[in-house]
């Protein structure tokens, strides 16, 4: 009885100590990713730089449409021509001919305008990962060297969501808030700002 009421105070003892380690060991700092990868001046720009290849995509794309019904046209007034009854059998044979090579054609244009639209949807989300990448690592670098200034051991998104659309983080008092401070120092290498100018909205 005695040696059970020693290892429970053992025990108690050991979790006090514990709870208390954990509790001045652990400092947890909050940032808005979403609000520091939106005000970052490079996301800005990797943002317009794939605008404009998919206005250039989506124009080279209405240009071959284009064609290729222009070409359907072409192809309905052979086929018209072709159904004359007072054509020759062998003019009805050379021009049934013709028919089928401009059906193969515009099957061909129809595959290529198919193809060009796959690879450049393709390409659109690889350069927007990639941009996206290269961004998400030059924000944790001065997460955390802001962290490691702070003594921080932890940095929570505080705008992140899990899979059952919960915030993660469900109360900060704002005190290890790193949003602001991150976003300055990352938009200190804005050209236009260097420049006098005024960043684009």
């Amino acid at each position: 009885m005695i040696m059970k009421r020693v290892l429970m105070m053992l025990f108690l003892a050991v979790g006090l100590n514990l709870s208390h380690n954990l509790n001045a060991a652990t400092a947890i700092g909050v940032i808005s990713l979403e609000k520091v990868y939106n005000g970052y001046w490079k996301t800005d720009v990797e943002n317009k730089k794939l605008k404009t290849k998919q206005e250039e995509a989506l124009d080279r794309i209405k240009k071959l449409e284009e064609s290729l019904r222009k070409e359907g046209t072409v192809l309905g007034n052979m086929i018209k021509a072709m159904q004359d009854p007072r054509l020759a059998a062998a003019e009805r044979s050379k021009r049934q001919q013709q028919v089928q090579t401009k059906q193969k054609e515009l099957q061909q244009m129809q595959d290529a305008i198919r193809g060009f639209r796959e690879r450049t949807q393709k390409d659109l989300e690889l350069d927007m990962r990639k941009a996206r990448e290269q961004i998400m690592e030059e924000i944790q670098q001065i997460v955390s060297v802001e962290a490691k200034k702070r003594e921080l051991n932890l940095v929570l998104d505080h705008a992140a969501r899990s899979a059952a659309i919960a915030p993660i983080v469900i109360f900060t008092d704002g005190e290890n808030d790193l949003t602001e401070e991150v976003l300055r120092q990352l938009n200190l290498s804005d050209p236009k700002k260097g420049s006098g100018g005024d960043k684009d909205k």
